[in-house]
């Protein structure tokens, strides 16, 4: 890797650091970027071509065998970094990412977990009188965190009256969650069931926190022990808590405030999509 690209590489990652991205983020961006930089040797950042990103991407999809949501990552990736720098001076170039098109993909298919598939979880829970299990799932479906903010509780972070607590999410943003009566006395619970002092919410059996790998393992066993057949993540916990209160009627603002969106668009692209059932209703009260 050139000398004067690898110093701009940890330059960016302070720029980044600065602008309050999350460690996975940065450990992201530099990865992509790492992998740009030894592809490019000791070609010059500043002597970079849209031919040369081209073949990069290209390299990308042929040789590592990444997939459209990689690829997407990495043109989004290095587009900012040029972006970024080139406005700061510390390149003295025009964007070769302008030259080149956007990756385009394919959405995701999210499939909720319907609120019957939840009941079947929760029951499968409560027979088992698995305390954790239903703390940890009970919590995610009624606040509709994320994996990293539901990882970073500690017991005090709880206030068990208002059933309210404060998160640090994406970009290192503040923001308020809530969770239902039935997570609070399940969390109550699990509390109770501990014989520990140690602040984190949620500890393995080491009495260590939970790891976030270990937290993904837990979620996804669950519900393949109690008969889904759906890939069950927390992310999906999030999107179906997010689908709940939409069929519910709630308007797409407060599931925007509910679920951390920064952008409203976000929400609206997700959650206010038409049923096609709601539809055929409506259709046939009309034609009848």
């Amino acid at each position: 890797m050139n000398p004067a690209n690898e110093k701009l590489l940890n330059r960016y990652k302070m720029l980044c650091k600065n602008k309050g991205l999350t460690t996975e983020s940065i450990k992201a961006i530099h990865s992509d970027l790492t992998v740009l930089l030894r592809f490019l040797g000791d070609k010059n950042l500043n002597d970079v071509t849209n031919i040369d990103l081209e073949d990069f991407l290209q390299y990308c999809m042929e040789d590592r065998q990444n997939g459209q949501y990689a690829i997407s990552r990495k043109f989004s990736t290095i587009n900012m970094f040029f972006q970024t720098m080139i406005k700061k001076d510390y390149l003295n170039i025009k964007n070769p990412m302008d030259k080149i098109d956007k990756i385009k993909i394919h959405p995701r298919h999210r499939d909720p977990l319907t609120e019957k598939e939840m009941e079947q979880i929760f029951k499968y829970l409560e027979d088992e009188n698995d305390i954790r299990g239903l703390a940890l799932y009970s919590l995610f479906y009624s606040s509709g965190c994320r994996l990293t903010e539901i990882w970073q509780l500690n017991r005090n972070n709880l206030n068990f009256n208002n059933r309210q607590f404060k998160v640090i999410g994406k970009g290192q943003k503040e923001r308020m969650c809530v969770f239902s009566e039935y997570a609070k006395q399940n969390i109550l619970k699990y509390i109770e069931s501990r014989k520990d002092n140690l602040e984190a919410l949620f500890i393995s059996r080491e009495n260590n926190r939970l790891s976030k790998k270990s937290i993904q393992d837990s979620i996804k066993n669950i519900a393949k022990r109690a008969g889904i057949t759906k890939n069950v993540h927390p992310h999906i916990l999030r999107h179906s808590a997010g689908f709940r209160c939409r069929r519910a009627g709630v308007a797409i603002e407060n599931i925007q405030l509910f679920l951390g969106h920064s952008d409203p668009g976000v929400t609206a692209q997700i959650y206010a999509r038409g049923n096609l059932a709601e539809v055929q209703n409506i259709f046939d009260e009309v034609y009848s």
